[in-house]
């Protein structure tokens, strides 16, 4: 029988949860944002805001690895809460044309409790829920529909927008997923990878694009990297893309400087892309 010691992977994960235990949250958790870009204006329209946890213990651990974890103990519920009212403090000194897309976890939408403090939270900001996206995953809505759907409610009646995260990836019917009320659905990177080399990525991309518009939602693809991924999406009608052939995630004392970088270039070039 394999113990801990005997797997690196188990070690890591244990030593990761001990350090959740003891977090400090407010020093030790920061956001970076990565902006969206509208290819008919080539401007940049939005930023996602994505958490990131420098340990005080051990260093630096990327999302993919904190976040099932705090899930898991419990923790996500007051992370997603502090680092959303921190993202809505941050996105009010934007100009106003500029959105913010903040992701919810899984216990984040499947609790009434936690649903009505996002609601509070927003509430009580001075950012106008019109400009805010609620990313939720298809996984975070097949744990529970019917407590997701009360939640993706009481954020549209809020003024919120709600996007449909990781859109495909999922293994939940797609009439389940469109009878909820989503303004937005967001194409994985994993069909966007080599798109224009392979014809079954760019099928799949097309149709998708294509349900998009019949369904009237607003389509971002993410995890744009290359030129020529870029020339596919266009070639298909993408008006909204992310990824880091654009820009990587940044801190936020950044964002006036790309903002004014692009309005004086008029649009997002290939100057202007940061590697």
């Amino acid at each position: 029988m394999l113990t801990p010691s005997h797997n690196p992977q188990l070690i890591r994960q244990s030593k990761i949860e001990q350090a959740l235990h003891q977090v400090d949250i407010e020093q030790e958790f920061s956001l970076v944002f990565q902006p969206v870009i509208d290819l008919r204006s080539r401007r940049t329209v939005a930023f996602e805001a994505l958490a990131r946890w420098s340990s005080l213990e051990l260093g630096d651990v990327p999302p993919c690895q904190f976040i099932p974890i705090a899930e898991r103990i419990g923790l996500i519920n007051r992370l997603s809460t502090h680092l959303l009212g921190k993202a809505l403090m941050i996105a009010a000194d934007w100009p106003p044309h500029i959105s913010l897309s903040f992701n919810l976890s899984t216990h984040d939408c499947a609790s009434d409790e936690v649903a009505e403090q996002i609601v509070s939270i927003i509430q009580e900001s001075n950012f106008d829920p019109r400009r805010l996206d609620l990313e939720i995953t298809e996984t975070a809505i097949m744990q529970d529909v019917v407590k997701v759907q009360h939640s993706i409610d009481r954020f549209c009646r809020l003024g919120c927008g709600v996007a449909l995260d990781d859109f495909g990836t999922g293994y939940s019917s797609l009439s389940q997923l469109l009878s909820l009320a989503f303004t937005k659905i967001k194409i994985d990177r994993a069909f966007v990878i080599g798109i224009d080399e392979n014809p079954v990525s760019y099928k799949i991309v097309k149709s998708l694009v294509a349900l998009s518009r019949d369904m009237q939602l607003e389509c971002i693809v993410e995890g744009v990297e290359t030129r020529e991924e870029l020339e596919a999406l266009i070639s298909l009608g993408c008006f909204f893309v992310q990824g880091y052939y654009f820009a990587r995630p940044m801190c936020h004392s950044d964002i006036n400087g790309w903002l004014k970088e692009n309005s004086m270039a008029g649009d997002v070039s290939e100057a202007s892309v940061k590697r």
